[in-house]
């Protein structure tokens, strides 16, 4: 009892003198990543993975091949009930991640080319994402780096 009491004095008084400063002591990278939590309702976890590789991911690889993104993933849990669906985008920084008419119109006249046949039944899954999911949370996050 002794012992931990003194160890907590110690810990504490450290704690006191100790401030950590950012750019000092770690720094934020410059890339960001935007982060989307979801819940899928039980049973289209399945069906929602299929959905979002013909829409999601088209227009995650087609960024990417224009370098407005640096990378992108999707995570599961099949074990859990709520939140299963993890989506992440990787952006070079944060100019990279603000939205942009010229940007925009090119992914879409990409996407338009590619798949122009798919287009009715496209905007029908997307349409249809709604009665599936809940969008969780949506965070901008910044990678740690300790000095």
């Amino acid at each position: 009892m002794f012992k931990n009491s003194i160890l907590g004095g110690l810990l504490l008084s450290l704690s006191i003198y100790t401030q950590a400063e950012i750019w000092e002591d770690y720094a934020l990278s410059e890339e960001i990543i935007e982060h989307t939590v979801i819940a899928v309702q039980g049973n289209y976890l399945d069906d929602y993975l299929v959905r979002l590789e013909r829409t999601w991911v088209r227009s995650m690889e087609v960024q990417k091949e224009l370098g407005y993104v640096t990378d992108y993933s999707i995570l599961v849990s099949t074990a859990a009930d709520s939140p299963n669906v993890w989506l992440n985008v990787e952006y070079p920084n944060m100019a990279a991640y603000q939205p942009n008419e010229e940007k925009w119109n090119k992914v879409n006249e990409i996407l338009a080319e590619r798949y122009s046949d798919d287009e009715e039944e496209l905007d029908a899954i997307a349409k249809g994402y709604e009665e599936i999911r809940t969008m969780i949370d949506h965070q901008i996050l910044h990678k740690v780096t300790y000095k």
